[in-house]
């Protein structure tokens, strides 16, 4: 198993299939080989495809075929992509009440109008960031 932080989640590789059975261990399970992108059952209302879902499952798929690139170019990949997408992020969140850190303006967000996925994907990133007041 390896085992990479990238900046908003944690990211585990398999090499036993056996995994595909077990939900229980992933909320998005990609499968290099096949090209397949599964989400595990109790995370599909919250993970509903939008664009951007299906963006990064495209970058995924596409960086892993590439025989030109390595296992850590493809990680590399895919922290550039959420980087890009976490940039996105930055003009729905403001400076804190204590100032330290950015969190997210939820009207601000909900007055942009995303489809409703779009705008679960990035209040769901916030939360992963620690965005969110409490």
């Amino acid at each position: 198993m390896i085992l990479e932080y990238l900046e908003l989640c944690y990211i585990a590789g398999f090499v036993d299939l056996e995994v595909s059975n077990r939900p229980d261990l992933y909320d998005v399970f990609v499968n290099l080989a096949e090209s397949e992108i599964t989400i595990a059952p109790l995370a599909k209302e919250a993970m509903a495809m939008g664009k951007l879902h299906k963006e990064m499952g495209q970058l995924i798929v596409q960086s892993a075929e590439d025989p030109e690139k390595s296992d850590s170019q493809v990680i590399q990949d895919i922290a550039l992509k959420t980087r890009e997408i976490f940039t996105n992020l930055a003009p729905f969140s403001e400076v804190s009440a204590d100032g330290e850190k950015r969190v997210l303006n939820l009207e601000a967000l909900k007055q942009k109008r995303f489809p409703p996925a779009t705008e679960n994907f990035l209040y769901h990133l916030a939360a992963a960031e620690q965005m969110l007041k409490i």
